[in-house]
């Protein structure tokens, strides 16, 4: 537990008790017996007060759990708290405050907008969650659960909660921060859209038989058995068809799942504009079209749900930016890799920055992808077409939000696989 501030009245201090018990017994030594009285009783009652204030939040036992770590933008959750006071002294008011971070993302279910409060001493302003409980008696317990609305992509991250509490005169009040054993980690997923992303996954022979993405090593004969139809020709064993007349299929051991990559273009996201300062000299405004950012991300984490649930592992890779390195999430042998791009997604931080591509990791998952898709803003000339023409059409190609007269054949539109929204003007972000 770490103290954080009292806040109490200048009477509810030991130079205040003794200026007050001073001249209560300077008005009996001059027989004021009435006003006596009154400064008796009242410091009494702050230096019951003072002693409260000094005992208060000495002994409270806070536990907060979530029901799910995970959410989509505009979808609900559920935190789950209990405080246990363990303290002689009564909570007069009490105030539970669950900072969610400098910048917005989940808010009170509700409410229209996040809860700010100042953190004392530092002038720093943060966004939280805050309940507040009248009358809590020793050895209490409440406990009770949070909702609360996920208004944008992003993580929230609880390292501890504040409590706030009063004595209910107006005298004293007091605040202590509460580390928890472990920080809890929330997070929210770009918003859900609709897509049928079919477009996406080549119409093959082995989709036609099932095979669900799933890479054979043709080297490794597994076993065989009777054809049937739907069956891949290449499959067929021709020397057995061409001995006994009998059409047998060769299986394949397979070897590793296959997978569709998504690289996000985070730099077409961004506009620099070149203006001319008071002084004449030339200067770059970077803006960051935070609008169209989030739509990108939602689109593509749109794509590789559709494809997941199909029982194709999707991969992503994410470019550094600033101080934040590169993201990979690559098909495993065994598990999913939807959650990891997923938090991947949530994770971006973007702010306009130049980006540095993982060349090395790329060249390294590109034998284990399938179709690449480089996800960009309009259908122009991009960070990735140089690198998209070395890779060939058949294994490349670009996923963009919008159409303009320069896209070909090789390009897919957020409209192509179904991705609406409603028309919304642009929101930037100036940067720099």
């Amino acid at each position: 537990m770490e103290e954080r501030q009292s806040r109490n009245s200048l009477f509810v201090s030991p130079s205040g008790l003794v200026t007050l018990l001073f001249f209560a017994v300077l008005a009996n030594y001059f027989h004021a017996w009435l006003i006596s009285a009154f400064l008796l009783l009242f410091f009494l009652l702050c230096l019951s007060s003072y002693v409260w204030s000094r005992g208060v939040c000495k002994r409270i036992e806070i536990s907060l759990d979530a029901e799910q770590n995970a959410c989509y933008a505009g979808e609900e959750g559920i935190l789950k708290l209990r405080v246990r006071s363990r303290s002689f002294f009564p909570l007069v008011w009490l105030d539970v405050v669950i900072p969610t971070g400098e910048r917005p993302v989940i808010r009170q279910k509700g409410t229209d907008r996040p809860f700010e409060f100042e953190i004392s001493g530092t002038g720093k302003r943060l966004t939280g969650l805050r309940e507040r409980f009248v009358w809590m008696l020793w050895q209490q317990e409440i406990a009770w659960d949070e909702e609360y609305t996920a208004d944008r992509r992003g993580t929230v991250t609880i390292n501890g909660i504040y409590l706030q509490a009063g004595d209910g005169f107006g005298l004293s009040a007091r605040e202590e921060q509460y580390p928890l054993p472990a920080p809890l980690r929330l997070l929210v997923y770009p918003k859900r859209i609709a897509v049928q992303a079919g477009r996406l996954l080549r119409t093959t022979q082995e989709e036609t038989a099932r095979n669900y993405g799933q890479t054979e090593d043709i080297t490794v004969l597994k076993s065989s058995r009777p054809y049937q139809t739907g069956d891949p020709m290449k499959k067929i064993n021709w020397r057995l068809l061409a001995a006994s007349g009998r059409m047998i299929t060769n299986l394949y051991e397979t070897v590793q799942p296959g997978c569709v990559a998504f690289v996000l273009d985070l730099e077409s996201f961004r506009r620099i504009d070149e203006k001319k300062n008071e002084n004449g000299n030339e200067i770059k405004e970077v803006r960051l079209r935070r609008g169209s950012l989030e739509r990108m991300l939602s689109v593509a984490a749109a794509c590789m749900d559709w494809i997941a649930a199909r029982r194709i592992q999707p991969a992503l890779i994410v470019p550094g930016y600033g101080r934040t390195e590169a993201a990979v999430c690559a098909p495993q042998e065994s598990g999913d890799t939807l959650p990891a791009c997923m938090e991947a997604l949530a994770m971006i931080d973007y702010r306009a920055e130049d980006t540095v591509f993982p060349q090395s990791e790329f060249w390294r998952l590109n034998h284990k992808a399938g179709m690449i898709y480089f996800c960009t803003r309009t259908d122009g000339k991009n960070t990735f077409t140089e690198l998209a023409s070395e890779l060939g059409r058949n294994r490349a190609m670009f996923l963009a939000l919008e159409r303009t007269a320069e896209g070909g054949s090789d390009w897919i539109f957020g409209e192509d696989i179904g991705a609406v929204w409603s028309e919304e003007e642009e929101v930037y972000e100036r940067i720099s």
